[in-house]
């Protein structure tokens, strides 16, 4: 008969104990493990939590005050700037019937046709404010809106250009809007829209300096010249033949006489004489005679004055491409 026959109830509980010891190793074991990983992401969270305690922007109460006015002034700021462009954020017009669009197309080509004449520009052979392609067709009712805008704004821009009065009108493109097509304009993200116009001409320095001056001037219609092209008209350097120089004319001959060798006064005086004072220009008695104003001598040209008449009169080639800027409303958050 065995031990463990005699002596069940030692045997069972020695069983039970052994198991039980194992299993509390092994869940000391698995225990342990578990703390060590849980000290490891303490370590490495607290490491965090130091890192970002010693950097600028922790969330602490300072720190998120200063952020807070910070965010204020940015919005107070938008705010105002939106303000200044609020007479640009003009809404798009509703759409009109295409033979009215035409209509009133044909009426702003006649009326800067017009300008152009008085002022002395002349104006390509088919020009229609850069709208020729619906001199064949007719524009889509559902672009006729936003087409009146940029029309509007394309004559304000040419009663401008005339009054610069160029020498010649050269061209003006309109590249095709989205909505000519048939697609829609998608306003979401964007707080303007870009409606572009190329123009090209040709004229003198003035001419330009006069349409980009007057581009700022307009209260309801934003202007931006996104590029600009200027050749001159002569590829080569000027030369002195160029200059349209005034020549000063012959001063006439000292003591006149209508050309008298003498002096005009009928005679000559012989060396070792001095000649005789006129009648009126003899001096009184007791007076010693004036002395002779020295003669003015005549004022040299400066270069700026030259390099004017040798250059004013140079001629220019421009191409611009301006964007008409259609401000849309704020997205409300």
């Amino acid at each position: 008969m065995s031990w463990i026959q005699e002596n069940r109830f030692a045997a069972g509980l020695g069983g039970i104990t052994a198991v039980a010891a194992a299993g509390l190793v092994a869940w000391g074991l698995s225990a342990g493990k578990k703390y060590n990983q849980a000290k490891e992401e303490y370590a490495t969270a607290a490491a965090a939590v130091s890192s970002m305690k010693g950097g600028s922007l922790y969330p602490d109460d300072d720190n998120r005050a200063g952020k807070k006015k910070a965010v204020q002034e940015f919005e107070e700021s938008v705010q105002e700037l939106q303000g200044l462009f609020k007479p640009f954020a003009a809404p798009t017009p509703p759409n009109i019937e295409p033979d009215a669009f035409t209509e009133n197309l044909a009426k702003g080509k006649e009326e800067i046709a017009k300008a152009f004449a008085d002022a002395g520009t002349e104006v390509p052979g088919e020009f229609f404010l850069g709208y020729e392609t619906f001199t064949n067709s007719p524009a889509r009712k559902e672009a006729t809106g936003i087409l009146t805008y940029q029309m509007e704004a394309a004559r304000e821009l040419m009663t401008k250009l005339a009054a610069a009065a160029p020498a010649k009108l050269l061209n003006i493109h309109r590249p095709p809007l989205e909505e000519e097509s048939g697609k829609t304009f998608d306003p979401k993200g964007k707080t303007y829209r870009a409606l572009p116009l190329e123009i090209s001409f040709y004229g003198n320095e003035a001419s330009l300096r006069s349409f980009l001056s007057s581009l700022d001037d307009s209260g309801k219609y934003y202007f931006v010249v996104r590029s600009i092209r200027v050749t001159n008209e002569k590829q080569t350097a000027p030369t002195a033949a160029d200059g349209n120089f005034k020549k000063e004319e012959e001063a006439a001959p000292e003591g006149g006489g209508g050309g008298d060798p003498f002096g005009g006064a009928g005679g000559f005086v012989l060396p070792g004489e001095e000649e005789a004072p006129a009648e009126g220009d003899k001096p009184a008695e007791g007076e010693a005679p004036a002395d002779e104003a020295p003669a003015e001598e005549p004022e040299a040209a400066s270069d700026e004055k030259i390099l004017q008449d040798v250059l004013g009169a140079e001629k220019i080639n421009v191409f611009l491409r301006i964007d008409v800027l259609q401000f849309l409303e704020p997205e409300t958050k």
